[in-house]
């Protein structure tokens, strides 16, 4: 099969700023756009690493530079196997999207998850297993302590939770399409000491704005899968992350706005 790449940014439309309040706040926010992986050479640095039965299903990256893609599960059963990419910078986010493609095909068990990992309990490298400080490994629960899981079951049905720190949404049905290559999106935006946090699987609502109690304040993002009994073969691809940092000078701007938009209305 072939991923279709969907890779290019498009160019942010110019803006003609017609006041200085408009300056203002214009200049609150700073987005960071990062292709984390297209695994043709274009990646940032990550680490990959298996647990349970069988090393042989390692997060394989295919055809390596040549349309290529990671096998995150291959059609084996019980195998867990993660990628992770180092920290790219998001301290002080206050909107962040992910998005990738990912295929699936023979579909048994167990489903994948994404993590959005707190650097500072987990460091800015490196593997962090599922399960690490809350108790539970399954993968596709993809819980981790102080950081966001979203994660995607397969067995006895296809059900997504999303969860901080371990604790666990409802389930939430959704359909998940074998054999083609389709995106799925994660968007979220900070609230308060929480998140609410949205998602998508090829163009399906999978989650609409639910509230988390928290987040971390810098974060990184590791994908995982799991095989169980059964099997599974899954594969991803085009791996984004967007996310709006305030400028440290935004709320000085803001205010000289302000100020100068008075002035300007006093004479």
């Amino acid at each position: 099969f072939m991923f279709t790449r969907q890779n290019e940014w498009g160019n942010l439309p110019a803006m003609k700023m017609h006041t200085t309040i408009l300056f203002g706040f214009l200049a609150c926010v700073s987005a960071n756009a990062a292709l984390l992986a297209d695994f043709d050479g274009n990646d940032l640095a990550y680490q990959t690493g298996f647990v349970r039965d069988d090393p042989g299903s390692n997060a394989l990256v295919v055809d390596p530079g040549s349309g290529a893609f990671v096998l995150l599960n291959g059609a084996v059963g019980n195998n867990g196997n993660y990628i992770s990419f180092d920290a790219t910078g998001t301290a002080g986010w206050q909107t962040a999207s992910f998005s990738m493609d990912i295929f699936a095909s023979a579909v048994q068990a167990d489903g994948f998850g994404v993590n959005f990992l707190d650097t500072a309990t987990h460091g800015n490298s490196g593997v962090v297993r599922a399960g690490t400080g809350v108790g539970n490994d399954a993968e596709e629960r993809a819980r981790i302590s102080n950081s966001i899981g979203v994660g995607f079951r397969t067995f006895n049905g296809t059900n997504a939770t999303v969860n901080y720190n371990g604790e666990d949404s409802a389930d939430v049905a959704y359909n998940l399409p074998r054999d083609a290559s389709v995106p799925l999106t994660i968007d979220m935006t900070r609230n308060g000491d929480g998140v609410t946090l949205s998602a998508t699987l090829d163009g399906q609502t999978v989650f609409d704005n639910y509230s988390l109690s928290g987040a971390p304040d810098d974060f990184r993002v590791q994908i995982m899968g799991r095989t169980g009994g059964s099997a599974m073969t899954l594969a991803i691809d085009n791996i984004n992350l967007t996310t709006a940092i305030p400028e440290p000078t935004s709320t000085l701007m803001s205010a000289l706005g302000f100020l100068v938009l008075a002035a300007r209305r006093k004479r």
